[in-house]
């Protein structure tokens, strides 16, 4: 059998997994696909929207990394998406602050928001080449 990698599915740590499903349902969209209420302080949980799929862990949930004194440890979401005025109305209406839509060099046009611990995502979409 060949090697292959499957998926990458972002594990945030979070210190109330609750208040975050919560956030996570209610503003973006997300269902909740597992979820164990009793382990480590808050829980655990794996939601999904369409094809994307992120983890939601208490800090007890797995070993905590050696830390260092840089924010190179931490992760940005970064969330390609279809029809992105769409997604930033869907936010609006939910009143959570966001950012404003911007063209990137890149060819994208993004905007970002912080969930409710500080996890930065950005959602984008490609730019149509003409």
């Amino acid at each position: 059998m060949k090697l292959a990698l499957i998926k990458s599915r972002p594990m945030l740590i979070c210190r109330d997994v609750q208040a975050m499903i919560q956030f996570y349902v209610k503003t973006l969209g997300f269902r909740i696909e597992d979820r164990m209420d009793d382990v480590g302080l808050s829980g655990w949980a794996a939601i999904s929207r369409d094809q994307f799929e992120i983890m939601l862990a208490s800090p007890s949930y797995i070993p905590a990394p050696p830390m260092d004194e840089t924010p190179l440890n931490q992760v940005i979401l970064y969330v390609e998406v279809t029809a992105l005025s769409k997604l930033r109305e869907e936010i609006v209406e939910t009143e959570h602050p966001i950012g404003p839509t911007e063209t990137r060099f890149y060819g994208h046009r993004e905007f970002e928001i912080l969930d409710p611990e500080g996890h930065r995502i950005i959602f984008a979409e490609k730019i149509r080449s003409q």
